[in-house]
């Protein structure tokens, strides 16, 4: 899923900022540099979030009939069918692949749009702290619970990919019923092999894919969560810090972070791994990774 025009400038100009303010260093408040940082951590955690409501929605997504197959279910649907032809009924007769997922789609966009309004929220805090407002330098340790949820949230959403990764379940199902129907088909002969090697092209199409998709939204949440990390170095130690201490560290957060993208699926198991035992060996940060890990599959695994 491409980030809209107006997101993708709003991530221009949020790293314009912080690149301005860190190079300004001691011209800089400080204040104004953990915005920044919270209202980066924030853009990379939304587009985190836009990566896993696209997979969720490519594994539960039904694979089209053929022109032949809907053709055939259409007229068998009219002959069998002693109800009324409202709506209802035109809609199943307009895509006979269609399932009700009514319940299970509202369930998931509550689900997505709680996240989006934590991270949010969370940026949010910090948009008086430059102006003495009621979030005052004492107060910004309290943001760090919160922040350690939305952290753990990142890494969990990565882990979930890792231990279940995305698995376009209609697709799959499509395929197998071909399979079912061809090997059924006997005698064998040169077109029944012809057909096997056009379902074996497109379910290799179908495996990549699912991979492409699960590396790409890995690689979005541990992004955001090494980010989130830096950040939470910093705000435990914002009242003896410097403006320049926090140039540095967001410096820090940046090449962190830009270590992510590019990896392997393989190296980012590894780094999602190596992130989850960090957070199980800190007790404040533990049961957030715990109860974030069975709120996303729970929600992943709904309409299964």
């Amino acid at each position: 899923m491409k980030p809209s025009p107006s997101g993708y400038c709003r991530f221009i100009a949020i790293h314009f900022l912080i690149t301005i303010l860190i190079l300004l260093g001691a011209c800089a408040n400080k204040a104004k540099l953990i915005q920044a940082g919270a209202a980066q951590f924030e853009s990379e955690s939304i587009a985190a979030i836009q990566k896993i409501d696209e997979l969720r929605h490519r594994e539960i997504e039904t694979a089209p009939l053929s022109k032949e197959k809907a053709s055939a279910f259409f007229v068998k649907a009219v002959k069998n069918s002693s109800k009324p032809f409202d709506r209802a009924a035109l809609k199943v007769l307009e895509d006979p692949a269609r399932f009700d997922t009514q319940e299970s789609d509202a369930s998931w966009e509550l689900f997505l749009q709680n996240l989006r309004l934590q991270y949010s929220t969370f940026a949010d805090t910090f948009a008086s702290l430059d102006r003495g407002g009621l979030l005052g330098a004492p107060r910004v340790p309290e943001t760090i619970p919160v922040l350690d949820k939305l952290i753990a949230q990142m890494v969990a959403a990565a882990s979930s990919i890792k231990q279940n990764p995305a698995e376009f379940i209609g697709e799959r199902a499509a395929i197998a019923a071909e399979l079912e129907e061809l090997r059924n088909q006997k005698p064998y002969n040169e077109v029944t092999d012809i057909k096997l090697l056009d379902i074996e092209r497109r379910f290799r199409s179908v495996v990549a894919s699912e991979s492409e998709i699960s590396r790409d939204t890995m690689e979005r949440a541990l992004k955001a969560a090494k980010l989130g990390s830096q950040l939470r170095v910093l705000l435990i130690n914002y009242e003896n810090l410097t403006v320049d201490d926090i140039a540095e560290g967001l410096s820090v957060a940046f090449r962190l972070a830009g270590t992510i993208p590019g990896l392997d699926i393989t190296r980012l198991k590894a780094e999602t791994d190596n992130v989850v035992m960090q957070i199980n060996n800190d007790p404040e940060l533990k049961d957030f990774l715990d109860k974030s890990f069975s709120e996303i599959n729970a929600a992943r695994s709904n309409p299964r």
